[in-house]
């Protein structure tokens, strides 16, 4: 019988390990909506340089957690920490695994901004020249597979933050998943809802974009 060949753990993968094994251990639920984007996409035909619908959705979970403290937060065992920044990590793939830098701030910030910020985040995890600031700030992530064809999917908290949203692909009707999972430590059914409801809301009504 052939041996197994003996892959020692990357730095990488030992952290992920590390934070996933520390995510099954925190109660989780998830809450899902879908989002009907196209007046967003007629929006985005409007612009001379659209932003990306990853962009759009890094805005409106910024603003909605503004609007929404209690997601943006983090279990402490004796006390719930409430953030007063919104620093929304991106999932960005890499060939050994995922790392989420922080988009620090992505409530004051414009759309520009946002974009520019992920692609600098983006050429700095391919480079391996994330500072520690970027990879351990978060206070919420984003994960996106929709550019891997995946139409809907769950995503694991990261601890200490206390919840994460998913994002499947844009389908030919332009209609997107959204799905947030939660630590049912810091948050319950309703007050999620109505966060990813004001998430949806956001993205499908999108005259508010005019001011950013």
């Amino acid at each position: 019988m052939t041996e197994p060949t003996r892959r020692p753990l990357s730095r990488m993968r030992a952290s992920i390990a590390k934070s996933m094994s520390a995510s099954a251990l925190v109660p989780q639920f998830t809450v899902e909506m879908d989002a009907d984007l196209r007046r967003l996409a007629e929006w985005r035909v409007k612009r001379e340089d659209p932003p990306s619908y990853a962009d759009v959705v890094v805005a409106a979970v910024a603003r909605a957690l503004a609007d929404h403290p209690q997601l943006n937060a983090s279990f402490a065992e004796d006390a719930i920490l409430v953030h007063t920044v919104c620093n929304v990590a991106i999932g960005i793939a890499l060939a050994d695994g995922l790392i989420a830098p922080a988009i620090r701030g992505a409530d004051t910030l414009d759309l520009a901004a946002i974009a520019a910020e992920r692609r600098r985040l983006t050429a700095a995890a391919e480079g391996g020249s994330l500072t520690p600031e970027e990879i351990f700030s978060p206070t919420f992530t984003v994960s996106n597979l929709g550019p891997f064809g995946v139409r809907r999917f769950r995503a694991l908290v990261v601890p200490p933050q206390a919840a994460i949203l998913a994002l499947g692909a844009l389908t030919a009707s332009s209609e997107i998943s959204l799905s947030l999972s939660c630590d049912h430590r810091v948050v319950d059914g309703a007050p999620a809802a109505r966060f990813l409801g004001d998430v949806v809301e956001r993205l499908q009504a999108p005259a508010w974009l005019d001011d950013l």
